[in-house]
């Protein structure tokens, strides 16, 4: 009878202990709080931003963002494990850019920030990310929002009249077009011989090559002006990679997603230009062999052919996506043509063309 009693007894402490364990398991980690907000507007070259900053008590912040369906002129930006403090509910802002902040409570643990800009979100360029505590200008650990007044230049609608005729492209005009300059920031991408920057090398070709199909009558987004992280300077790779494809994302008009970048090599005899897809339809493929066709008949360089890859930002996208990996930087012959002004010309127009002549076939 003892024995049965003692086993019991065990039994039973076995049970409340493991099912401590469980209830510790499942209590809630420390939520987040809101304990500071700040904004202010600043100017980067000759485009207005404004800046956000929410001060929290704790660091490791999960949060989602998105834009409302319903209203497009709303981005929403979902803090997991937040409370909001003494943060007021609704906060006016510039009112140039941004209009006004609410704050409300969601799910009862999470805390959903929507800003209403001045116009659809799609005409702005925005980023969010998160910033470490300063312990030396004593700020805390902080969730930033930055959002651009505009797209940084004018959308065309009609060819004007006065293009030269070798950039006259008859097929893009009224469609809708990602370009994604890659790299930037506070990432170099690959570096030449003579220290060019891939950074710098698809910048500059991707906004000669935004000139023209706007010229064109295209509408052009572009996941980056200027030399800046698209997600923010203390993102992840998937998180800086996930900002670009969200640029197409967040548009449902856009059609085609375009990534321009620099080859690279240990060995600096690898030459020649490529074009990568990955095979969602088959318009991905056409897309990177009409660019592909186009790049090789403009420069002269070594065909090296379309790949399939399985790069994230082609793997996410949801339109026809190619990433063109314009010419090796690590080679000196073609490092010294990416930097000559007249071959990133040479090379924006056979994307545009390469584009032109998609939509022209599959259009037909």
């Amino acid at each position: 009878m003892k024995g049965i009693l003692c086993r019991l007894f065990i039994v039973v402490c076995c049970a409340i202990g493991f099912w401590g364990m469980n209830f510790g398991s499942c209590q809630a980690a420390p939520s987040h709080k809101v304990e500071s907000f700040h904004y202010k507007s600043y100017k980067d070259g000759d485009r207005d931003w404004l800046k956000i900053e929410i001060g929290l008590s704790r660091d490791n912040l999960e949060y989602e963002v998105s834009d409302n369906p319903d209203k497009p002129n709303q981005l929403l930006v979902l803090m997991k494990n937040t409370k909001p403090g003494e943060i007021k509910k609704n906060i006016g802002l510039d009112r140039k850019i941004a209009r006004y902040m609410t704050v409300r409570e969601k799910n009862k643990n999470d805390l959903q920030i929507m800003i209403a800009t001045d116009g659809d979100l799609a005409t702005h360029e925005y980023k969010v990310y998160t910033v470490e505590k300063d312990k030396k200008t004593r700020k805390p650990y902080r969730l930033v929002i930055e959002i651009a007044g505009d797209e940084g230049k004018p959308v065309d609608t009609k060819p004007v009249p006065d293009i030269p005729e070798d950039e006259l492209m008859d097929s893009v005009a009224g469609h809708t077009i990602v370009l994604d300059p890659g790299h930037g920031g506070t990432d170099n991408g690959a570096s030449g011989p003579s220290l060019l920057r891939e950074k710098d090398v698809t910048l500059s070709i991707s906004l000669e090559a935004a000139r023209i199909l706007r010229e064109n009558g295209a509408r052009v987004l572009m996941t980056r002006f200027t030399d800046v992280d698209v997600f923010g300077p203390v993102a992840t790779d998937k998180q800086e990679l996930q900002a670009r494809v969200d640029v197409a994302r967040r548009d449902p008009s856009v059609e085609m997603f375009v990534s321009v970048h620099c080859n690279a090599f240990t060995n600096s005899e690898a030459n020649g230009t490529g074009t990568y897809f990955y095979p969602h339809s088959s318009r991905d493929a056409m897309l990177a062999q009409y660019i592909q066709n186009e790049m090789v008949h403009s420069t002269g360089l070594r065909d090296r052919g379309i790949t399939s890859a399985r790069f994230y930002v082609l793997r996410n996208s949801r339109v026809p996506a190619t990433l063109v990996e314009t010419a090796f930087i690590t080679n000196p012959y073609e490092e010294s043509m990416l930097a000559n002004v007249r071959c990133q010309y040479t090379m924006a127009k056979a994307i545009c063309r390469g584009i032109n002549n998609y939509f022209r076939d599959t259009l037909r």
